[in-house]
Formats: C-alpha cells, structure tokens, sequence
C-alpha cells in the first residue's frame, strides 16, 4: 500500500489539494489582494490548531512562505514558485476574487 504522505507528491496535485479547502482559498486570495499579512483565527473563526493545520498545508504546497519577526508570524504568497510552478494559478485565483460578492 503507498504511502500517503505529500513529501513526494506532484506539486500541482498538492497545490489542488490545498487550494481545495474555502479557508485556504481564502488566505491565498487574501495574501493575493493584500500582500504580506498577519493571519488570525478570529477572522476564521476556527481555533488556533485548525488555522496552524490550514498554515502547514499551504506551506507544505509551498504556495506561502512565512515571516518571522520577533513573535510576531506574516505570510506571504510564493509567488515566483507559484509562476513557475503553477502557471495561472494566480490569476484564477485573482479571477475568482473579483467575482465573488462578500
């Protein structure tokens, strides 16, 4: 039986993967609009684990990278990985953003 652990994994299969979920999406699309940002729980309204388990999916996708300063956690989109990897990722997410009403 094959191991599934995404160590291994192509890496547009686990981008799908992580862009599957609407909280990822929208960190992606939030880090998008916005550029490098603190993410909170609060604006998720999940618990601090499940948003730590979101984070790792999207890094483990290398579709963030995560900056430190201090205590203080910002994220930003790995966007030259993204283009290279992932031609058109950004702009269907960009795509999907100005057609969604909030």
């Amino acid at each position: 039986m094959k191991n599934k652990s995404t160590d291994n994994q192509d890496p547009v299969l686990q981008a799908l993967q992580a862009v599957s979920d609407p909280i990822r999406l929208n960190i992606l699309t939030c880090l998008l609009l916005d550029g490098e940002k603190r993410i909170t729980s609060e604006k998720y309204n999940i618990v601090k684990s499940t948003l730590s388990h979101h984070i790792k999916l999207l890094k483990d996708a290398q579709l963030i990278q995560e900056i430190k300063l201090g205590t203080t956690k910002t994220y930003v989109l790995n966007q030259e990985y993204i283009q290279q990897e992932l031609p058109g990722l950004l702009e269907l997410i960009r795509f999907r953003a100005g057609n969604t009403t909030k």
